[in-house]
């Protein structure tokens, strides 16, 4: 997926949308439960509201799929769901009950969280026509996640619990200039798509994206657990940032020079390499290793999802015709949702019994996702009379 033409018209502004999104992210996941504890909410209502928009987004990210594909227009309905965030996020920053911000979030989140897969079908189907480098653009979006990490809570310590909201409207009001900016896309030609009707190819796109849900999985427990775990050995705050920071890097880095990887090895092979690189890493997680290995172990992040990320992406876009792209890379978000929240569940029983030894759990997730994207593989049509011109050898 690589830019290979004019395409200014499509670069920045597609960077820009990227890097938006992920800015209001950034500033949501760490900040977000700090603002509804100055509305006066109690920890059982907060985890109820950070509980909503998990649920909301499993129902309405592929009903917005589909609905970009029927409408045929990408562009447009990406800028109209930014527009009803903004809106959302404004009545949501002057609710004071739990109730109201329960059902504002919920409604905020419907338009929010199906965002990132429809720009990512939007951004495949520029990069397919040349006019883009899928994992360039898509590198800003981790490179703003951690800005708004790090800037967000120095602004956030200085102005105070309210700034969360401001910051998070600026990211989306951002991100609606940005949508806005980008040219639409012509409405795809409904093709048959034979490559997906043949039943070995089906079957190497369903196992492509389960493989990708269990090895973003893998990450429940990390994400849950780790930094506390690290705390409680004694890590400083500064260093538990620092190796975070550290897998953001590498991610950047796999972003930015992930397509040459693709064009090499292609998505399957990538899938099947995040989830050897989860087995590693988890592996080496559960043996509570000392300071100096968890540094190569952070930047083994850019693999476990970084690739994992990329690859998903990269299946569904050469599978599927342009015409369902957007159902197709919805779906798949909302696989990998579904995946992680059980995951995420699941993670805090095993660390209640298992303490760090979870991480193994954690290591059988990506033996599982390598394990299935390896038999995708060895199902992918490769010859003309199987497929192989329109599903690309990998």
């Amino acid at each position: 997926m690589s830019a290979t033409g004019p395409g200014r018209a499509v670069k920045a502004p597609l960077a820009v949308a990227y890097g938006t999104l992920f800015f209001s992210l950034g500033v949501y996941m760490p900040f977000f439960p700090l603002w509804l504890t100055a509305r006066g909410l109690s920890p059982g209502e907060i985890g109820a509201a950070i509980a909503v928009p998990l649920f909301t987004r499993l129902l309405a990210t592929p009903l917005l799929g589909i609905l970009s594909d029927r409408i045929g227009r990408p562009r447009a309905v990406l800028a109209g769901l930014a527009g009803l965030t903004v809106i959302a996020m404004l009545v949501l920053s002057q609710a004071q009950a739990p109730l109201a911000i329960y059902v504002v979030l919920g409604l905020a989140a419907m338009a929010w969280n199906p965002s990132f897969s429809l720009l990512d079908a939007y951004a495949t189907r520029q990069a397919r026509a040349g006019r883009v480098d899928y994992g360039r653009s898509r590198l800003w979006g981790s490179a703003t996640f951690i800005l708004a990490n790090l800037a967000g809570g120095f602004l956030i310590a200085k102005a105070g619990a309210s700034a969360v909201m401001v910051l998070i409207l600026v990211g989306q009001a951002s991100f609606l200039a940005a949508m806005l900016a980008l040219p639409e896309l012509a409405r795809a030609p409904v093709v048959a798509g034979p490559h997906l009707a043949l039943p070995r190819a089906g079957v190497m796109l369903v196992l492509g994206v389960l493989a990708a849900a269990l090895v973003q999985a893998s990450h429940a427990t990390l994400y849950a657990f780790s930094s506390v775990h690290w705390s409680e050995r004694g890590l400083s705050l500064g260093v538990i940032g620092g190796l975070w920071a550290l897998g953001v890097v590498s991610e950047i880095l796999l972003f930015r020079f992930g397509t040459q990887v693709l064009r090499r090895i292609g998505p399957l092979w990538l899938l099947a390499a995040g989830g050897i690189a989860a087995l590693v890493r988890f592996s080496a997680l559960a043996l509570d290793p000392p300071l100096w290995a968890l540094i190569p172990l952070q930047l083994l992040h850019g693999a476990t999802f970084g690739a994992t990320y990329l690859g998903l992406v990269e299946l569904v876009a050469r599978t599927t015709p342009e015409h369902r792209a957007g159902t197709a890379q919805s779906i798949a978000g909302w696989t990998v949702s579904l995946a992680m929240s059980i995951a995420s569940f699941a993670a805090g029983q095993l660390w209640v019994r298992m303490g760090h030894d979870a991480f193994f759990a954690s290591a059988a997730l990506g033996l599982c996702g390598a394990l299935l994207a390896l038999t995708a593989r060895a199902l992918q049509p490769q010859r003309s009379g199987e497929g192989g011109k329109t599903v690309e050898p990998s």
